[in-house]
């Protein structure tokens, strides 16, 4: 049986999302603990800023009851005594097969269609493939999630245009100049946004970058990571007449970018156009610098529109996604149903080639070699054909393994337990 339990953006505020938050080193020592606890081992731990969610496999408790026993080990196992299960949801069956193929579409996104969310739930795949976690059922789910994905992303328009403030700060950029890959930027903060913005840099092929953070050695971290430059903090000032393009995100309480320090750099730019981004919540720039001669200043309002008439755009896709997502849920129950036949088939198999055998050891005592031979000839066509009939009849009758009732009563017939 198929469960997952989960918190995201759309159940809880930020501050309690990270305290169930599960860092990639904490998902081996989370899967024993949880085994040891509850004998559950096939898993896929999903944590990213907006969600953390556990997909389990296992067919030992009622679904409810094995919900309650991963979110009280996640609760252990983070140390967190207060009682947050109101904010959780729990899928099982289908309904989980649902929401992870909606996951992973970016139908279930704070940004509707993103492409960042479809990379997180490769890693956390691959990573708990490899350590062992996941068994069969887990591994055709998430593969059948990536196909999901795939296919919405590309028979609909779910991914079209800037719906993200990162991304639709780059497009902003390619409107004011008529070639960027020649501009010089100077982007002022190392964190999430911040990584974001390079990433849109780099696909527009912009790559004369700067990176300053207050914080060295995050900023040398982050440069490092997308091949930029590390520009001590202290330095930005001075420096800002470089570039052509300043943005900043960042969590400053104060503005970083004042307008006598944008003045000086306007100055010894002599007419060159500079433009100023601020992404930023509280405004991390002084507003006034976009009264200055030959300087843009666009704030995250301005950006907010660009986001919110893709938006719009985006979720007039939601329907034909969500027929493209009822199409896959449907065969991947299919599949799970046809599992469930698989102990009747062998069964059946075995039975049927029992009963040949033993039939044919008593010929063998009173006929010819050639004899011998025509009758085993013979037996195994026979055998393989009431098998094929059997199997097929086992099909219809049970609807591909979808009618529990009759498959218990093909089950006892021929005696095979649940193990």
């Amino acid at each position: 049986m198929i469960g997952l339990i989960g918190i995201s953006h759309k159940t809880s505020p930020l501050e309690i999302r990270e305290k169930f938050a599960v860092a990639q080193d904490e998902i081996v020592p989370f899967s024993e603990m949880l085994q040891k606890e509850t004998d559950i081992s096939d898993i896929v731990v999903l944590s990213t800023c907006n969600r953390t969610e556990i997909y389990f496999s296992q067919n030992k408790y009622d679904f409810h009851l094995a919900a309650k026993l991963v979110y009280k080990t996640l609760k252990q196992f983070k140390g967190i005594q207060e009682k947050y299960w109101h904010t959780f949801y729990s899928y099982t069956k289908s309904d989980a097969v649902r929401h992870l193929f909606e996951v992973a579409s970016g139908v279930d996104s704070m940004i509707i269609g993103e492409d960042q969310i479809i990379g997180q739930i490769k890693d956390a795949y691959v990573f708990c493939t490899e350590e062992a976690l996941t068994d069969a059922v887990l591994m055709r789910l998430f593969q059948k999630s990536f196909e999901t994905s795939k296919k919405v992303r590309s028979e609909t328009e779910i991914k079209m245009g800037n719906a993200s403030i990162s991304s639709a700060a780059v497009q902003k950029c390619i409107t004011l100049f008529e070639k960027l890959s020649d501009k010089r930027v100077l982007l002022i903060g190392a964190g999430e946004t911040g990584s974001l913005v390079l990433q849109n840099l780099h696909k527009n092929g912009v790559y004369r970058i700067a990176l300053t953070n207050r914080t060295q050695e995050k900023a040398e971290k982050l440069a490092k990571k997308h091949k930029c430059t590390p520009l001590p903090f202290e330095h930005m000032p001075s420096h800002l007449y470089l570039y052509d393009i300043v943005i900043v995100a960042t969590g400053s309480k104060i503005p970083l970018v004042t307008t006598e320090m944008a003045r000086e750099a306007a100055e010894r730019r002599e007419g060159r156009k500079q433009v100023y981004i601020d992404i930023s919540v509280p405004h991390n720039i002084e507003t006034d610098i976009g009264k200055l001669g030959n300087v843009n200043l666009y704030t995250i309002d301005d950006l907010d529109k660009i986001v919110n008439t893709t938006m719009k755009k985006r979720k007039g896709c939601i329907d034909s996604a969500t027929q493209i997502i009822d199409d896959m849920v449907a065969d991947f129950d299919e599949w799970m149903a046809s599992r469930s036949l698989r102990p009747a088939i062998k069964a059946i198999t075995y039975n049927m080639q029992k009963v040949t055998k033993e039939e044919l050891s008593g010929y063998n005592k009173v006929n010819s070699e050639d004899m011998q031979l025509a009758i085993r000839d013979f037996s195994k066509h026979l055998t393989q054909k009431y098998t094929r009939m059997f199997i097929k009849n086992l099909k219809e009758l049970t609807a591909n393994g979808k009618n529990t009732e009759a498959l218990d009563i093909v089950n006892e017939l021929f005696n095979i337990s649940e193990e």
